[in-house]
């Protein structure tokens, strides 16, 4: 019974975080999420993993298999890199990580690449 109590209070405390951050975007969160939704790209905001670690990161491209974290302050990048780089070889996700400064002002760089289509073969 013991395990029970246990995931219902982790599904508890998972579903309160995911409302209190939906529903509280940051300025730079909610400026990106314009401009995905300008450039008619598929997103997720504040999307949930599981595997290998349990992580909620600020928004997944679908359709592009990529992770983008919008970084405060409060960031550290050299633990950041460190996680990335683990989660993306586990999982194959590439992180691109913009600092709120950068999404504020518009400097999406990093994103035309992540964005261009991919070129096929002509041979195909």
């Amino acid at each position: 019974m013991v395990d029970g109590i246990m995931a219902t209070s982790f599904k508890r405390r998972h579903a309160f975080v995911l409302l209190h951050l939906r529903g509280n975007p940051t300025p730079a969160e909610h400026e990106f999420c314009c401009r995905l939704e300008s450039l008619g790209q598929d997103y997720r905001f504040q999307q949930t993993f599981y595997h290998p670690e349990y992580r909620i990161v600020d928004f997944y491209l679908p359709d592009h298999n990529l992770i983008i974290e919008s970084d405060g302050a409060y960031h550290d990048p050299e633990t950041d890199a460190r996680r990335d780089e683990w989660f993306s070889r586990v999982r194959g996700i590439p992180i691109l990580r913009l600092t709120n400064e950068q999404v504020l002002s518009g400097d999406f760089r990093g994103l035309e690449n992540a964005f261009r289509p991919k070129t096929v073969p002509t041979n195909c």
